[in-house]
């Protein structure tokens, strides 16, 4: 099995700043970059001389990052420095995110065949990691029939319903992450989490967002999750992408990861064909779910 999906990250993410055998500082990278965006969206804009102080680097590499997240649209960049870009939406997106009963109850016959898809790619034997999503409580009836599997999740939810799965096949094992509980979704985040997570090497991770873009990656407008779901990814020989067709040509307040990490992207059948062509051209494998019908609400 390999190291993981997210070796990816420090191309696209950090050009061509780390080498391939420097995976540990390539991730810090990372969210030295995100530390930057946020640091600049609290204080509304911040100096190159500001930056480095408060981060700890070199003048040098604040400048290479802002003129990178520039380009990504996190930031404005400015002589001397960057100011934070004015997203009102943001806000009002992430206050307006539905309550996690409420997003089961949502585009149910996209998230169905979504879900029956992506069981279809998980084989007897393996293990693998659910996060928190709703869209992955549609894989869970599929479930039921799988033989010696492991799942691993930080999801209170989902936790829950494979207790009631492993009661009719003793042979699945569940593996809760604990952590601190994260009332939005019913996950578990957190130090805790991401540690239980980093004792793992899994056949596939199965995740979900709210945005995905072209440009941008894969975003959430819930900066608590992102360090969870980067240790999925980097913890996972494939990514599996849940994303029914509401999600596209959305960029959110903070970055999970780019495309490249991706090894398949599975949507539903109202994705545009244009959108379904591009994502092609960047992700290996990209999977339209035919539409189920009849399906009952949760």
């Amino acid at each position: 099995m390999t190291e993981g999906a997210l070796d990816g990250i420090s191309m696209s993410i950090l050009d061509t700043e780390t080498s391939g055998d420097e995976e540990g500082r390539a991730f810090l990278a990372v969210e030295r970059r995100m530390n930057m965006v946020k640091a600049v969206n609290t204080h509304k804009s911040a100096t190159v001389a500001e930056l480095a102080d408060w981060l700890e680097t070199s003048p040098a590499t604040v400048r290479r990052d802002l003129t990178w997240l520039d380009k990504q649209g996190l930031i404005s960049r400015t002589r001397g420095g960057a100011i934070a870009i004015d997203y009102p939406s943001q806000t009002l997106l992430r206050r307006s995110v539905p309550a996690y009963e409420q997003r089961l109850n949502e585009y149910i016959e996209e998230k169905q065949a979504i879900g029956q898809c992506a069981a279809e790619h998980i084989q007897d034997g393996e293990t693998i990691i659910l996060d928190a999503s709703s869209t992955n409580h549609y894989i869970l009836p599929f479930l039921a029939k799988k033989r010696d599997l492991t799942v691993i999740t930080n999801s209170l939810y989902i936790s829950k319903e494979l207790m009631a799965i492993g009661e009719m096949n003793p042979t699945l094992t569940v593996i809760c992450s604990g952590g601190t509980l994260f009332m939005r979704s019913y996950s578990f985040i957190g130090m805790i989490a991401e540690q239980a997570l980093s004792q793992f090497y899994v056949d596939k991770a199965f995740i979900g967002l709210r945005g995905i873009s072209l440009h941008h990656g894969l975003t959430s407008p819930f900066p608590e999750e992102i360090p969870v779901k980067r240790q999925m990814i980097k913890c996972a020989r494939q990514v599996y992408i849940l994303a029914d067709h509401t999600k596209f040509n959305l960029t959110l307040a903070s970055l999970i990861a780019p495309l490249n990490v991706v090894h398949t992207l599975i949507t539903d059948a109202h994705i545009s064909p244009e959108i379904a062509r591009q994502m092609r051209a960047t992700i290996p494998h990209v999977i339209v779910a035919p539409l189920v019908e009849g399906v009952e609400k949760v």
